[in-house]
């Protein structure tokens, strides 16, 4: 009989496992000011995943940029802009959302209108020159074309968000956990009962 509660628990742990292990999403508010007059403020979701991030783990962003002079421009997830992650100096924690403008592999998080590379408006965090080609650093652009870049030179690692409240369990992973004390409580028992 106890052979058959461990074959049922771990079948239960096989089947729920790789939806546990899936973080839930997490949203960092973004607050930051660009160049003499520029902002980018909104919001930024990633699939929950801590460490370096890649342009997968980016689900999705809400971002008004602001460049001081131009009409402000919102890029609204996919639906009007795409994004792009190169090399390993974005990374994230519980509650930080950061980029590393010292990389040495010059990398950079670009989230832009419609599509990548047609300059269109952008904001755009980078170790390297490849947005902006001025400095390493934060920029962005309200209006088509390279003219209209405003930009600040950062160094060392920067936050780009924060979240407002750590991750709460999903249900799987509440479901897994009851499943296992259960699990536990009933081996308990058999072997008092023995």
């Amino acid at each position: 009989m106890r052979k058959s509660i461990l074959a049922v628990s771990l079948g239960i742990l096989v089947i729920f496992l790789p939806t546990v292990v899936k973080a839930a999403d997490v949203t960092y508010s973004v607050s930051q000011s660009i160049g003499a007059a520029g902002s980018v403020t909104g919001s930024i979701t990633t699939d929950g995943s801590t460490g370096v991030l890649g342009t997968s783990n980016i689900v999705d962003w809400n971002l008004v940029l602001n460049d001081g002079t131009n009409p402000t421009f919102t890029l609204a997830g996919s639906s009007n802009s795409e994004e792009e992650v190169i090399g390993s100096d974005l990374t994230a924690t519980a509650t930080q959302l950061l980029f590393n403008y010292s990389g040495s592999d010059e990398g950079w998080f670009l989230l832009e209108s419609l599509t990548i590379g047609d300059l269109g408006p952008f904001v755009c965090w980078e170790a390297s020159t490849a947005c902006s080609t001025a400095v390493a650093g934060a920029s962005l652009a309200t209006q088509d074309g390279e003219a209209d870049i405003v930009y600040t030179a950062l160094s060392g690692e920067g936050v780009i968000g924060t979240a407002s409240a750590a991750p709460t369990p999903e249900p799987e992973s509440l479901f897994l956990l009851g499943t296992g004390l259960i699990g536990l409580a009933g081996m308990g028992w058999r072997r008092f009962a023995s």
